[in-house]
């Protein structure tokens, strides 16, 4: 087949030396608000990792911000916990800048193991996922400056988290 061939020549093409990811154009921000359904994502990407300089992070199921209807809370007991579940990846705990962080409504089933690496994190939503806050609940203490806490929709033994509410009065739960 390639018998008159005397030599061939392979030439590496380069795109870019700059490495590029799906939320560049946040990379520099410093509040971020992601809809997953722009980005045709279903969870969280494990890309999150490279926004260091982000303060405020919302991500959300789709990209449109304002209400959204849940089932009332009477209805939560009926509810069945059915897969998929999502979980966040290792990455988003490399964000030492964030202060709040809203990613409620995922169905999220538990919490990286590294989470208490957010050190500066003030204000957490993780309401109406799929979290048994029992078993995340040494990773939630572990947030030093913790101020703000909204656990709305997971599973939750109230008696735990008012004991916690007041132990640690300076930190405002909502369940």
């Amino acid at each position: 087949m390639y018998r008159n061939l005397t030599y061939l020549l392979l030439i590496p093409l380069i795109l870019s030396c700059e490495p590029n990811h799906m939320f560049k154009e946040f990379e520099n921000e410093t509040v971020v608000f992601i809809g997953l359904v722009k980005y045709g994502l279903d969870s969280i990407p494990p890309e999150i990792g490279k926004l260091k300089s982000v303060e405020e992070l919302i991500i959300s199921q789709d990209s449109v911000m304002g209400w959204t209807i849940y089932p009332p809370a009477n209805a939560m007991e009926k509810m069945v916990d059915m897969p998929p579940y999502k979980t966040i990846p290792d990455e988003l705990t490399e964000l030492k800048s964030l202060k709040k962080l809203n990613i409620s409504g995922l169905r999220i089933r538990t919490l990286p193991p590294n989470f208490g690496q957010l050190k500066n994190l003030e204000y957490l939503d993780i309401s109406m996922n799929k979290l048994d806050i029992k078993k995340e609940i040494t990773k939630l203490k572990s947030l030093p400056n913790l101020k703000g806490l909204s656990i709305v929709g997971n599973r939750i033994d109230s008696t735990e988290i008012a004991k916690w509410n007041d132990d640690n009065s300076e930190i405002e739960i909502i369940f």
